[in-house]
């Protein structure tokens, strides 16, 4: 209990002097009417048509918590609503600044990053099982438009039928399930208003929209762009041959659930030899690799959101284009190299709090290091949170004696530190069955 005793003679609410009605003291020292503070209890009491907030339940004096047995009844709630967005708070914290958080060593430290988490996450309850869940940033979720969807249609991971159809562990697996954009057929890079899911570039398009509207200019919804059908290589819902896109609830997908795999659509290896790169994912540094001329170097660090179970560590890049590359021998790994398919593949993700990109490319050489063919990626928006593949095929190259994979990566927002694409499992294979293979590898 606080030695502090407070002076005041009015209450800070309602202006009137304390002595006019019955007061309390809180757990802090401040003094306030106790029909005053209740009221202001009641209307901080959480509410599903917006995310949490819990500024009301403070002492506006100290902004400490309001604490006294008298307001146990408006308080208990809250307390328990505010220790399980602490905990989801940390848990977010640990995939969007891991490096951060390991850092925070005391009590004082972690309460600052938390602090930071709390005006910067926004959380919302569940429509269905009133529990908290992340639904994006606070600077998305202040959005007029944001406010007005419908509480029943916030659901977490857990009710979400969506979810259900392509994961079998909804609640474990939530960070690893991966949603389609709203409003185009991209896997979505952002969820805002607690449901509503965008990738880069239709979240660039509805902040300059909002921005806009808060100029005061009158602006239409945010234009859908039509799936391309056939041509679209994103998976659809079972009996549709277009993905529907726009603004209704109908139009949010789960592509697939990358920890369980039990999506619409899945990654079947193609039969190959072993993996011809060395040191893939960083577990021996940059061991093999070469720092591409203008380019920054890439860094290696722990890998937090898994791959699998025997990969400790992956490649980041930074705030400018980081690029590295190897080359492979395959004049001294195959007997014929102009005859046989290649594949290049690597894994990327990104964060959640700072958007980046990725690029891959195969450069095919002769004897005299002359560029046979060149094949690259389009500059990819990477994934929140999960591993996406990237992967290119070279078809047989008359006079190819090496092959070069190249890798790319730098995030969207110029922030200072590793905050750009993360890769791993960089791999170069000669691709064919085991039979066809024994007379293409030379052995030993």
């Amino acid at each position: 209990m606080t030695t502090f005793i407070d002076t005041s003679t009015d209450c800070a609410i309602c202006l009137e002097p304390l002595s006019s009605a019955t007061s309390l003291t809180l757990s802090c020292g401040h003094r306030w009417h106790t029909v005053c503070i209740r009221q202001q209890l009641s209307h901080a009491q959480p509410s599903r048509s917006q995310h949490l907030l819990f500024t009301g339940c403070r002492c506006a004096k100290c902004n400490v918590y309001c604490e006294h047995p008298a307001l146990e009844n408006l308080t208990r709630c809250t307390d328990g609503l505010r220790a399980k967005v602490d905990k989801m708070i940390v848990q977010q914290f640990a995939v969007d600044a891991p490096e951060e958080w390991k850092k925070a060593t005391n009590v004082v430290e972690k309460q600052v990053l938390l602090d930071a988490g709390r005006r910067s996450y926004a959380f919302y309850l569940c429509g269905a099982c009133e529990e908290p869940y992340f639904g994006g940033t606070v600077e998305c979720a202040d959005q007029e438009e944001g406010e007005r969807i419908r509480p029943e249609d916030r659901l977490c991971s857990v009710c979400s039928n969506k979810a259900r159809t392509v994961c079998e562990h909804t609640l474990e697996h939530r960070a690893f399930h991966v949603w389609k954009c709203r409003y185009c057929c991209n896997p979505s890079t952002f969820v805002c208003y607690g449901n509503v899911h965008f990738c880069n570039a239709c979240h660039d398009r509805n902040s300059e929209r909002d921005r806009r509207r808060r100029r005061g200019e009158t602006v239409s919804s945010l234009d859908a762009i039509p799936c391309a059908g056939d041509c679209c290589i994103y998976p659809k819902l079972e009996g549709f041959d277009m993905h529907s896109n726009g603004e209704s609830l109908d139009c949010e997908q789960v592509y697939f659930c990358a920890c369980c795999a039990t999506g619409t659509v899945s990654a079947q290896e193609l039969p190959g030899s072993r993996n011809l790169i060395v040191n893939p994912s960083g577990d021996q540094g940059t061991r093999g690799w070469t720092l591409l001329p203008g380019h920054c170097c890439s860094k290696v660090q722990p890998i937090h959101i898994p791959v699998d179970s025997d990969t400790p560590t992956n490649f980041v890049s930074s705030y400018e284009w980081c690029g590295m590359h190897q080359t492979v021998p395959l004049h001294r790994l195959v007997l014929r190299p102009s005859q046989v398919r290649i594949e290049a593949l690597a894994k990327f993700m990104g964060r959640t709090d700072c958007p980046s990109v990725f690029k891959m490319e195969v450069i095919a050489t002769d004897s005299n290091k002359r560029i046979l063919r060149r094949i690259s990626t389009d500059t990819l928006n990477s994934p929140v949170d999960f591993w996406e593949k990237a992967c290119l095929i070279l078809e047989p190259v008359e006079g190819l004696h090496q092959v070069t994979l190249c890798v790319f990566g730098k995030d969207s927002r110029f922030w200072s530190g590793e905050y750009g694409s993360k890769v791993c499992h960089c791999s170069i294979r000669v691709l064919g069955t085991e039979e066809e293979l024994e007379g293409v590898l030379i052995q030993g």
